[in-house]
């Protein structure tokens, strides 16, 4: 019997091999139903705009917690008498359009109205188009920012909105806040928070991280802490330029647009970049918890998150980390006898306040 020559033979064998794996290949490629480029694009639409939704209920809850622990700083705390409405907005894209059933994508939308804030008790919603504030047409956020920025808390304030089609007129007067301090969310995964003099940041990372609004309190209320006692001022927080960049991208409402991937808020996240000295970060330590108890949060969820976040994410405990940060032990076991000192401290006797009680 004739044999070809061994080289052939294995060259045969390459080739069956490739017309297999091929026919394999085809073979999966068509099987199941037929999915269109157009069927993929528009699953693809609707997981943005699902997308949106998600991103703008963590920004109303950061607001929601942070208004809280911001409207009930004490005297002593206060910078002055800031304006205050409670509005969240965005400028109208294509997203909005569809997450709010809008007729086009011009004007200003609200995505959120704070809690108990002067814009919420008027009936403002999430969805209503601003057409006019004090009869002067919205067209963008800087409008809306214009009319309010100049105008001073207790005085009255008409809005016409369209909501489902009509138009509707609604009135409220201007609260205020005693630091002209805004909140905003920045899409980055990474378990963060940071401050500006005039801006909280705060990533979906660290929303995903924190189980509870009590855990979220007590980042915020340390950052305003950052905040109030002006450690931004002192030489020790972020340089002159990004200082700057924060205060311009404060200005004005929220914007969330996960289409967009938002510049605005990339270029607020030079806040992240703060660097205090271990003395500042032990006086935010302590003033944030006392904001956070003042407000009505449970404050041992300040130990809780703190606790969490150095047993999980133990590759942030670096060199560079403990150079501006007192260690995880001191802080766990200074932010106790915080605790202590808060629940036994007549002068700070809050009956609305939350302490967890250990079985």
């Amino acid at each position: 019997m004739l044999k070809p020559p061994a080289g052939k033979n294995k060259s045969l064998l390459s080739v069956i091999l490739i017309l297999s794996f091929v026919i394999i290949l085809s073979g999966c490629a068509v099987t199941g139903p037929y999915v269109s480029e157009e069927e993929i694009k528009q699953a693809g639409a609707e997981l943005k705009v699902k997308a949106l939704k998600f991103q703008i209920d963590y920004l109303v809850k950061v607001n929601n917690i942070g208004y809280k622990l911001l409207l009930k700083l004490p005297e002593e705390d206060s910078q002055g008498n800031f304006v205050y409405s409670g509005l969240l907005l965005s400028k109208i894209d294509e997203y909005f359009v569809k997450l709010y059933r809008l007729s086009n994508s011009n004007g200003v939308v609200v995505t959120g109205v704070v809690e108990d804030s002067p814009a919420k008790m008027a009936g403002v919603i999430a969805g209503d188009v601003i057409k006019s504030i004090e009869n002067l047409p919205i067209n963008d956020l800087s409008d809306a920012a214009y009319v309010l920025n100049h105008k001073a808390p207790g005085q009255l304030v008409e809005l016409a909105v369209l909501r489902s089609g009509a138009k509707i007129n609604l009135g409220f007067r201007l609260g205020s806040k005693p630091w002209d301090v805004s909140f905003r969310m920045v899409d980055e995964q990474e378990v963060n928070a940071g401050a500006m003099p005039n801006l909280i940041v705060v990533t979906y990372g660290l929303m995903r991280f924190t189980k509870s609004d009590d855990e979220v309190a007590a980042v915020l209320g340390h950052e305003l802490a950052h905040i109030t006692k002006g450690h931004h001022l002192k030489g020790s927080g972020i340089n002159l330029i990004s200082m700057l960049a924060g205060i311009a991208a404060g200005i004005g409402a929220n914007k969330v647009s996960p289409g967009s991937g938002d510049a605005v808020m990339r270029s607020v996240s030079a806040a992240f970049g703060s660097r205090f000295s271990q003395d500042f970060e032990r006086e935010a330590d302590y003033f944030g918890l006392k904001y956070v108890y003042l407000a009505g949060f449970n404050i041992e969820a300040g130990v809780d998150v703190w606790e969490r976040f150095a047993i999980e994410i133990p590759q942030s405990m670096t060199r560079n980390f403990f150079s501006t940060h007192p260690s995880s032990p001191e802080r766990m076991v200074r932010l106790k006898k915080i605790v202590e000192e808060l629940r036994s401290s007549p002068s700070l006797n809050n009956a609305d306040a939350v302490v967890k009680t250990k079985n």
